[in-house]
């Protein structure tokens, strides 16, 4: 028996699907909820979807634009994304640097957690830009303006 398309787009994207549920979660409860509204919208959608772009793509929108409004609706939890799930480079990061560097991360808005955590999560500027809805001149300029407040909050005073 064939597996419908629907649950095979679920399946082959539920990584995808499941970081944007962290990004936007404080715990593993709302991690679920998120989850399932986020699949609930892609079902909604479904029908409408025209596979012209790539399909992780569109879920990457349709997941990203339910956990705004998700957030929307739980105002009272903090606007900071928890980045326990967050992967730092390797490469000359000792454990206690990479704790001060999430921390440092953590004070950025919401909005460039989530870019930063797409750019740190491999995806291309294009990419980026095609999931968040902006151009790739736009991402490039947001990732320049997100390395100057990074650098600006490392500053020892």
């Amino acid at each position: 028996m064939m597996q419908h398309p629907f649950l095979t787009l679920i399946e082959t994207h539920s990584a995808a699907i499941d970081r944007v549920c962290r990004s936007f979660c404080h715990t593993m409860e709302d991690c679920e909820d998120l989850r399932q509204d986020i699949i609930v919208n892609l079902w909604l959608g479904w029908s409408r979807y025209r596979p012209t772009a790539k399909p992780v793509t569109w879920v990457w929108r349709v997941a990203v634009n339910t956990g705004i409004s998700w957030r929307r609706h739980r105002q009272r939890q903090v606007e900071t994304t928890p980045l326990e799930g967050l992967e730092l480079p390797d490469e000359g990061i000792d454990r206690e640097n990479r704790e001060w560097l999430r921390e440092l991360i953590r004070q950025l808005p919401t909005k460039d957690q989530k870019l930063l955590r797409l750019y740190l999560d491999g995806w291309k500027q294009d990419e980026i830009g095609e999931m968040l809805g902006m151009s790739e001149t736009n991402v490039q300029t947001r990732m320049s303006r997100i390395k100057q407040k990074l650098r600006k909050l490392s500053a020892i005073d």
